[in-house]
């Protein structure tokens, strides 16, 4: 993932006032110095979403949502970060690109080259299809049913019979020669003498990013050529883990209607999509990643699956169940007629066959277990063991408690197994058994230790916050590690090193320098606490001498557990040397108790 250096990001936040920006999205009406609206995050009728412009925050007193600028775009829009960043930067008129490396640390000059290169080969191609010399290309397009508008919404296109058309092309729109291999567009003779297109004589399907701009193409013969499809390398710009073609001209369909329905084909997706089928997106023969459910999940956690009916599509369906279910996701798998897919199948039978087939999907427990049944005859003990066995991996993946239990109780049933004998199963720390360590795990790890944070903890981060003057005091008493929690420390430690730089500390700069879970409800909901403060010294000294005092009481007890420690194992010198360093510790914290700080 790109870096945006934080001193970019707060030039951004300085430019962006979150009033304007939230206003662009929803009806805001002034409430004295702040703006208040109905919280757009979840179901209300009085309003209890705050806009405050001077700390550049938002705060719903409803849901608890909050953050800066950033976060709302983020939240609103379901982008990620970057995504966010760079749609902001735009409105503000910062320019974004120049400041940012890809994952290499390469300069971005070899990234927009790249971008640039992938946009005029798309023309390219696109030209190529309006010309006389693909009229057998347009005749197979309009026998396969794809509409002029579709040809011209996809930016289908065609790659001539040449072996550097497009290589001679780019060359003349001053594209240097390593920009377009870096692109993936062209290959080096093996001899070392020059270079060739890697795309000749196949139909064009532009891949593009959520912001619309083409990263990588996929080319398809019309012919009995091998390979049918061939698709671009991957390069700084396209990374096909995390790529799915069509979600940028579907994804407000799957997030309207709440379901994604994932096919395997360019034309798959296109097909229903010119149809009014417009909730797809396709995987193009690659296997789901984590990366890609997340993408989906922006959207919407309901998936149907609609792969071919042939053995390949059962098979890329089976191997795609469990890292589904891994995110959390509510899969079912909408069976074709055999002999059929998506594309075949609507432009024969209609949208409206294709969408009742949509309808009636089978849950994916029903449909593994089917399919491994046909495939293993459960004749004999070994068999049914064999299968149980199989369908425990998917089972273990599944999150809800109480749908585990159910699918357990049925997988006994129609194997005739004990079903106790499968809880245990189920409950042995097999590796195949074990969920992965989703993003959903590290989210509620993170929030987690933001909930921990205590009130001490908040009141003195808003203080620092509110008068950036006390934090030179704050930083001389208190160290980052005397903070209450792993969360706490870092956002102190980001207040020490904003002011460290000469620069004011803000809860919206604060906000899009952390990279923790929460972060931005927390802050907002510290901000919203600091109005009600009054003797503001007193609250500083009380905080700083709760976190001393608590900070004392974890050193001594975790003194004590190692002198128990010491003692269980016989070492006596240990003990003794334990014992004196406690009652050095606790003559230490004496003081916090003597002046009544609880």
């Amino acid at each position: 993932m790109a870096h945006i250096p934080d001193n970019i990001l707060d030039q951004i936040l300085d430019r962006c006032n979150i009033a304007e920006v939230i206003s662009g999205y929803i009806p805001l009406k002034r409430a004295g110095r702040n703006f208040r609206a109905l919280c757009p995050f979840h179901h209300e009728k009085t309003p209890s979403f705050m806009v405050n412009p001077d700390k550049g925050i938002y705060h719903c007193f409803g849901c608890g949502a909050g953050g800066n600028a950033f976060s709302f775009v983020m939240k609103y829009e379901r982008l990620e970060f970057p995504e966010a960043a760079r749609m902001l930067a735009e409105k503000a008129g910062v320019p974004i690109l120049e400041y940012t490396k890809d994952d290499s640390g390469k300069d971005t000059s070899l990234i927009n080259g790249i971008y640039k290169a992938h946009e005029l080969a798309a023309a390219y191609f696109q030209g190529i299809l309006t010309s006389l010399e693909a009229k057998g290309v347009k005749e197979y397009l309009v026998k396969r049913g794809v509409k002029s508008e579709t040809v011209n919404k996809f930016r289908i296109g065609f790659a001539p019979d040449s072996w550097d058309g497009l290589l001679g092309y780019l060359t003349k729109c001053d594209i240097a020669k390593e920009i377009i291999e870096k692109s993936g567009l062209i290959i080096p003779k093996q001899d070392g003498g020059g270079y060739y297109d890697r795309f000749r004589k196949r139909l064009m399907f532009p891949i593009f990013d959520q912001k619309d701009k083409v990263i990588a193409f996929g080319g398809r013969v019309l012919d009995d050529t091998l390979p049918k499809y061939m698709n671009s390398p991957e390069t700084p710009i396209y990374n096909k883990s995390k790529t799915l073609f069509g979600l940028n001209f579907t994804k407000r369909h799957i997030g309207e209607k709440d379901a994604a329905v994932i096919v395997e084909g360019y034309t798959d997706l296109i097909i229903p999509y010119q149809n009014g089928i417009n909730n797809l997106i396709a995987s193009c023969g690659t296997s789901l990643t984590v990366d890609h459910i997340r993408l989906i999940r922006r959207h919407s956690r309901n998936i149907i699956m609609v792969y071919d009916s042939d053995k390949a599509g059962e098979t890329a369906t089976l191997r795609n169940l469990d890292t589904l279910l891994s995110e959390d996701m509510d899969v079912k798998i909408a069976e074709m007629p055999k002999g059929c897919d998506p594309d075949s199948f609507t432009r024969k039978e209609g949208a409206a066959a294709f969408e009742e087939i949509l309808a009636n999907p089978t849950g994916l427990f029903e449909y593994k277990l089917n399919r491994l049944l046909l495939r293993h005859k459960p004749d004999t003990i070994e068999v049914k063991v064999k299968v149980a066995g199989e369908m425990l991996v998917t089972i273990s993946k599944v999150n809800n408690a109480v749908l585990r239990s159910a699918y357990i109780k049925r997988l006994a049933e129609l194997l005739g197994l004990d079903e106790n004998s499968l809880r245990s199963e189920l409950a042995k720390p097999k590796k195949d058994y074990a969920a992965s360590y989703s993003r959903e795990a590290y989210i509620s790890a993170a929030k987690a230790d933001i909930s921990t944070l205590s009130p001490a903890d908040k009141t003195l981060i808003g203080l620092m916050v509110e008068d950036n003057t006390i934090i030179p005091a704050v930083k001389e008493k208190l160290c980052v590690a005397e903070f209450g929690c792993g969360a706490a420390q870092k956002i102190a430690e980001n207040i020490f090193k904003i002011h460290d730089e000469k620069k004011p500390v803000s809860y919206a700069c604060l906000i899009s320098h952390l990279e923790i879970d929460g972060v931005g409800e927390l802050l907002s909901d510290i901000a919203s606490m600091q109005e009600s403060l009054s003797d503001k010294k007193k609250n500083l000294d009380d905080c700083i001498k709760w976190l001393k005092k608590n900070n004392a009481k974890r050193d001594l007890e975790d003194m004590q557990r190692k002198i128990k420690a010491a003692q269980d194992t016989g070492e006596h010198g240990k003990v003794v040397d334990l014992v004196a360093r406690y009652s050095k510790l606790m003559k230490e914290s004496m003081h916090y108790y003597d002046k009544g700080v609880r």
